[in-house]
């Protein structure tokens, strides 16, 4: 009885944690950006990677997927449908934006 309460314990408080990031970054993708800069890989991995999700341009910090764009994958040359594929790798957030303006503007 005592672990099905502590896993229920967990779960919730994981779901709301949870919760509580999303709202906060599904409508602010640029803010999000700077905040998950300091939860990215510290262990030489890039900040940020763009990749395909869902048949559209994504943005992850390390694992966590801070931004879904509405740029088609399908509407980009097969060179840069290749390259989203593999991930594009981004050691600052400039480099990101950079990034963001050229295909998802």
């Amino acid at each position: 009885m005592y672990d099905m309460k502590r896993l229920i314990g967990i779960t919730g408080a994981f779901l709301i944690a949870f919760t509580v990031a999303s709202a906060s970054l599904a409508p602010a993708g640029e803010s999000v950006l700077a905040a998950s800069a300091d939860t990215a890989a510290t262990d030489g991995t890039a900040l940020f990677t763009a990749k395909e999700a869902d048949g559209r341009i994504a943005i992850y910090a390390g694992q966590l997927r801070v931004r879904q764009t509405q740029t088609r994958v399908d509407s980009l040359p097969k060179i840069d449908r290749m390259r989203l594929r593999e991930g594009i790798n981004f050691n600052s957030e400039e480099e990101l934006k950079q990034f963001i303006e050229d295909y998802c503007s």
